[in-house]
């Protein structure tokens, strides 16, 4: 009994180490080289398979390049093709498009007459994130009884007040929420989930020194028109955050670019939804990012109005995700 349990166990763990390592893909592998006499003399081939990625089923083609110079490979049905070249040592850089990080090999070296098969595993260009203190305020015109459900692009971390499968709650005008006896002032939820870079557009926002962070976060919400509570409620959270940094890149997403984080479903419908996440990422001192600066709009707060804001601290791509341009 003993040696069956010892076995099992040794199974399990087997199992689950090698679990482990799949988790694990190389951006690129070396499967084999073989001779090819049908080859010429001092000429060899690299045969390029690509895994791990979904094509646009009207674009098949591959930005390339072999030791700097850039050329388009459009692959076979087997997400192949291959290259013929005189025999030396080559680098190569791949690039689909930004949904994926760019690929580098190292320096392949190749005899004459031999084939080199070469697969590349695309590696989507996102990380986890924390979707941190998203708030949602409620103020319909009359008293009403109102159902609220998050439906976020990740896991559901926290919620408050208790959340089963969705909130019922009676909103007052002055913004005041009652569950039974007790009173709040908004919905709280936070999530953990993947973000990927493409949807971030690092060219566009604000960057924003330490020492004016603060009146920044006040000019900026004021352009949204969030009320003195709002701001409060913002300003107290983001605010220590941000000046912990000697400046920041900071971007907003608006209304219904956040969806890319979560969907909301409100009932009755209001007649505005505002929705506000600030995305933020820290800067140097002496970094220099060169931006477009962003250009916000107010809201309108006539009818049954709902506002949200909420946001992530997120850090620039440390891979490349973008250097060629399709013609």
């Amino acid at each position: 009994m003993k040696l069956i349990f010892a076995f099992t166990f040794l199974f399990i763990s087997l199992f689950s180490f090698a679990h482990d390592l799949e988790e694990y893909i190389p951006p690129y592998s070396i499967d084999s080289i073989v001779k090819d006499p049908t080859l010429k003399s001092n000429e060899s081939a690299f045969t390029f398979s690509f895994h791990n990625f979904s094509f646009d089923k009207n674009d098949r083609d591959v930005l390339y390049a072999y030791n700097g110079i850039e050329k388009i490979a459009t692959l076979n049905t087997f997400n192949q093709f291959t290259l013929n070249l005189p025999s030396t040592s080559y680098k190569f850089d791949f690039y689909y498009s930004n949904v994926y990080y760019e690929i580098h090999t190292d320096s392949l070296k190749i005899k004459s007459q031999e084939k080199m098969y070469v697969s590349i595993h695309w590696q989507r260009a996102g990380r986890m994130v924390e979707v941190e203190k998203p708030v949602i305020y409620l103020y319909p015109a009359t008293p009403t009884i109102v159902e609220v459900k998050v439906l976020p692009k990740g896991d559901l971390t926290f919620m408050y007040p208790s959340y089963n499968d969705g909130w019922k709650i009676r909103a007052n005008p002055s913004g005041e929420l009652e569950i039974g006896m007790n009173k709040y002032n908004y919905l709280f939820w936070e999530s953990s989930q993947q973000i990927e870079d493409f949807m971030i557009d690092w060219g566009t926002g604000f960057i924003v020194e330490q020492e004016n962070t603060i009146a920044f976060l006040e000019e900026k919400l004021n352009e949204f028109g969030l009320n003195d509570s709002e701001k409060t409620d913002f300003i107290t959270f983001w605010g220590p955050q941000l000046i912990k940094n000697p400046k920041n890149f900071i971007q907003f997403v608006v209304n219904e670019d956040c969806s890319r984080f979560a969907d909301l479903e409100i009932s009755p419908k209001p007649d505005h939804l505002y929705r506000i996440y600030i995305l933020s990422s820290p800067m140097a001192k002496n970094e220099i990012m060169l931006i477009k600066e962003q250009q916000l709009a107010k809201i309108n707060r006539s009818g049954f109005t709902v506002v949200e804001w909420g946001g992530s601290a997120i850090s620039k791509p440390t891979k490349t995700v973008a250097c060629y341009t399709k013609n």
